[in-house]
């Protein structure tokens, strides 16, 4: 907070705008700058540019919420737009985009927008973005202009850059303002003060330090007791997780699966050549793949619980207890008064380690999480956790071959008559 994002975006549009006209020979040419929302786009530029602009570099306009050059600095247009519904953008094109708090948006948008980058005989057009620490992209904004981490490769490298600035880079800001950074919470000091993205404020699980929940890679010995977790996903994605339990109780998650558009016959057969010979205690999942969702494949109409058990994997739903399965989440990854947490991930679930320290709470309900943010893996966490405090097994079977194998094993001589009860109920025998 205070290095000057909102004020640099504004003036970067402008320069932008005056240098492709000098080099290219081309008038107006639109600049886009973005906030998340009408009030955010007003209270951060549109109060600030009509005392921020002089007369002589052009003229705003209030109704179309555009600014243009004249004709001596080129006649480009910075049009001041909002994302509330980013689809409303389809046919625009923009040589200059600027997006102010891109944590505010999902990466969706993002993708989005840089379709909307292009404009006739420019070559050099321009995507810039300022924000601070937390809200619900701030994990994918962190994973790429932080941590670099593309799925393209170095294409996409050679893309990103990112330039920090705190308030001490702000040499126009009174003392004041330093005074009362300087007296924020600690975890708030380091992300809004220092510009540290590892923690930020509305951060959920607020317990979460990587040098305490992530180890390096190792062999889980076949003696602890070892389960998978599974939360469904096909435009979003699908996760598994591998988790086992240590002598002391520890909870491990040694291993992940995360992909995107996948059908579900591929996920099934990757999650069992990834899982070898391994013996596992309970398969849990996602209570949503027990319902008839209208997955067809050449046997029929299957749920996609069916659909796994096809391929060797029954699973068992999980609860839909949301809350009370983050509650437990916290506890788990608090450390004991060894300092050491009950919930450790090893390094090569990268997914999991990324994702879940990057979500928030959900405004209207700030006792659960955001929905938007990506909370597969710690779903997959949140069913493990539950099953661990409501029950010590599979569910009951409560069939009535399992009911007549109990009955049988009653000592007791009224156990005849009470089964040919149960017959008689139930078959009319």
């Amino acid at each position: 907070m205070g290095g000057g994002k909102s004020y640099f975006l504004r003036w970067a549009c402008i320069r932008w705008l005056h240098h492709l006209f000098k080099k290219y020979k081309k008038k107006g040419i639109i600049a886009g700058l973005f906030c998340e929302n009408y009030p955010a786009l007003r209270d951060r530029h549109l109060l600030k540019i009509k005392y921020e602009f002089p007369n002589w570099l052009g003229k705003y306009n209030n109704s179309t919420k555009e600014f243009t050059l004249t004709n001596k600095w080129g006649a480009g247009v910075l049009a001041f737009r909002n994302l509330d519904e980013p689809a409303k953008y389809k046919s625009a094109e923009f040589a200059i985009i600027a997006v102010d708090e891109i944590v505010q948006d999902p990466k969706e948008v993002f993708d989005f927008l840089r379709t909307r980058l292009r404009w006739p005989g420019i070559p050099e057009c321009r995507f810039i973005a300022g924000s601070n620490p937390g809200g619900i992209g701030h994990d994918w904004v962190k994973k790429l202009w932080i941590d670099k981490i593309y799925e393209y490769g170095e294409v996409e490298q050679k893309e990103f850059h990112f330039i920090p600035a705190t308030a001490y880079d702000n040499p126009y800001l009174d003392q004041t303002y330093y005074n009362s950074l300087e007296g924020l919470p600690p975890d708030m000091k380091r992300a809004f003060l220092e510009g540290d993205w590892s923690i930020f404020a509305g951060q959920y699980f607020s317990e979460w330090r990587s040098s305490k929940h992530i180890v390096p890679t190792f062999y889980i010995p076949d003696t602890w007791k070892k389960y998978r977790v599974y939360d469904h996903g096909r435009s979003k994605p699908a996760c598994c997780l591998w988790i086992a339990i240590d002598y002391e109780g520890r909870v491990w998650i040694y291993r992940e699966y995360y992909v995107v558009n996948k059908n579900i016959d591929t996920i099934a057969e990757e999650i069992k050549s990834m899982s070898g010979d391994e013996k596992y205690v309970l398969n849990l999942a996602d209570p949503s793949i027990f319902a008839h969702m209208g997955y067809t494949d050449k046997v029929g109409n299957d749920t996609i619980a069916q659909v796994f058990a096809r391929h060797g994997i029954t699973f068992f739903p999980g609860s839909k207890r949301r809350v009370d399965g983050w509650n437990l989440m916290h506890q788990y990854l608090a450390p004991d008064e060894r300092g050491v947490p009950k919930l450790i991930f090893l390094k090569n679930c990268e997914n999991a380690v990324r994702t879940i320290p990057s979500l928030v709470h959900d405004k209207i309900k700030p006792e659960d999480i955001d929905t938007k943010g990506e909370d597969h893996a710690a779903d997959c966490i949140r069913y493990f956790l539950l099953h661990l405090r409501e029950r010590k097994g599979p569910p009951p079977d409560n069939s009535i071959e399992a009911q007549l194998a109990k009955l049988k094993k009653v000592d007791n001589p009224m156990s005849d008559f009470y089964k040919g009860t149960f017959y008689r109920r139930d078959f009319g025998k």
